[in-house]
């Protein structure tokens, strides 16, 4: 028998299927199915043939479910920039725009 994933019960089944559903992003919509699956009681196994998600990563998602709850589900990709930061303040740089 698979080993069952044990969530918080930060968010009712109805509701993760709800956030499934209505999830805009394709990552977020396949992490609210994952919880909503291991909610209805399925095994990882099944959940990762499910998915396509393997066991190990759906372990990863659900640790950050219960340590942050549904805030911790949001995909972080488009939130942080790879840009390095400016070196001058915005007021700064538009004054020496200006000059110009």
């Amino acid at each position: 028998m698979g080993k069952r994933l044990q969530l918080e019960p930060h968010l009712t089944r109805d509701e993760l299927e709800q956030r499934y559903w209505t999830a805009k992003e394709p990552h977020e919509r396949s992490w609210w199915q994952i919880l909503w699956l291991l909610a209805k009681g399925h095994t990882a196994a099944e959940v990762a043939e499910t998915t396509g998600y393997s066991r190990f990563w759906m372990g990863q998602l659900v640790r950050r479910y219960t340590t942050s709850g549904p805030a911790g589900r949001r995909n972080r990709q488009h939130t942080s920039s790879w840009l390095a930061a400016p070196l001058l303040s915005g007021e700064r740089a538009g004054r020496s725009c200006a000059r110009r």
